[in-house]
C-alpha cells in the first residue's frame, strides 16, 4: 500500500508543475498579444525605408573664406543659430567706405545749396548792374543830344561833341556787357538749382544713392554670418574652415 502511494504523489506533482508551466506560458502569450496589439502592430520594420521631411538648403549670400563652422552633421539647430562665418574684414572696410561716401555726399549737396544762394545773390547783383548801365546810357544819350544841338550854333566845340559821343558809345557797350554778365550768372544759378530742385539734403538723389550703398554694405556684412533659416537637423555639411565659398554656393 505504501509503494502504490508514492508513484501517485509523484504523478500529482508533475501534473501540478505542468499546469503551472502552462499557465505561465498562457500569461506570457496574453501579454505578448496585448503588447503587439497596442504597440507592435503600429510599427513597421524594413531595410529599404527613407524619411520624407521638409528640407531647407542654406546658401552663401556673399563670398569669402570660412573662418568658423560651429555645426556638424546630425546636429540639431534652432532658427537663427550660427551655421558658418565668412571672413568679414573686407565687408567691414566696404561698410566704412560707404559711411564715408554718405558723409561726403551730404557735404557736397549742402555745398550745392550754398552755391545756389551765392549765385542767386550774384544774379540779383548783375540785374542791378543792368539798371545802372541803362541809367548811364540814358544820361549819355541826353548829354550827347544836347551837345549835338548846341554844336550847330557853335556853342559847343567839336572836341566836346566827340567826347560826348565817346561817352555814349561806352555806355552802350557797358549795357551790353552788363546784360551778358547777368545772363551768365543766371545760367550758372539755373545749373546749380538743377542739382537741388525739389529736394532737401536728405532727399537729394546723390545722398539717397549713398544711403542705398551704405544699406547694401551693412547687409553684406550681416550676411557673412550664415544662420539657420528654420529649426531642424543638419543632414549634410560639406564645408570646412579655410574653404573659400562664392555667393550662391550651398
Amino acid at each position: 500500500m505504501t509503494q502504490d502511494h508514492v508513484p501517485a504523489s509523484a504523478n500529482t506533482r508533475r501534473r501540478n508543475l505542468f499546469t503551472i508551466l502552462g499557465g505561465v506560458i498562457a500569461v506570457v502569450g496574453i501579454i505578448y498579444f496585448v503588447f503587439w496589439l497596442l504597440v507592435g502592430s503600429k510599427h513597421v520594420e524594413t531595410d529599404d525605408a527613407y524619411v520624407q521631411a521638409s528640407t531647407a538648403q542654406v546658401t552663401a549670400l556673399v563670398g569669402g573664406a570660412l573662418v568658423s563652422v560651429p555645426v556638424n552633421e546630425t546636429q540639431a539647430v534652432k532658427k537663427g543659430e550660427v551655421l558658418a562665418v565668412i571672413e568679414p574684414a573686407d565687408y567691414r572696410y566696404a561698410l566704412a567706405r560707404a559711411r564715408a561716401d554718405l558723409d561726403q555726399a551730404e557735404r557736397r549737396v549742402r555745398q550745392y545749396f550754398a552755391n545756389d544762394k551765392a549765385l542767386a545773390a550774384q544774379t540779383q547783383a548783375r540785374a542791378s548792374d543792368i539798371d545802372r548801365a541803362q541809367a548811364e546810357l540814358r544820361r549819355a544819350e541826353v548829354e550827347y543830344n544836347r551837345r549835338k544841338a548846341l554844336s550847330a550854333g557853335g556853342a559847343v566845340s567839336g572836341d566836346e561833341l566827340t567826347a560826348a559821343e565817346t561817352q555814349l558809345t561806352a555806355a552802350r557797350s557797358a549795357l551790353v556787357q552788363a546784360k551778358a554778365t547777368a545772363a551768365a550768372a543766371g545760367a550758372q544759378q539755373e545749373a546749380a538749382n538743377t542739382l537741388i530742385a525739389g529736394s532737401d539734403v536728405a532727399s537729394n538723389p546723390e545722398v539717397l544713392a549713398a544711403k542705398a550703398r551704405l544699406a547694401q554694405a551693412e547687409l553684406d556684412l550681416a550676411r557673412t554670418t550664415v544662420r539657420a533659416p528654420v529649426d531642424g537637423v543638419v543632414t549634410r555639411n560639406t564645408i570646412e574652415i579655410g574653404q573659400k565659398v562664392a555667393s550662391g554656393a550651398p
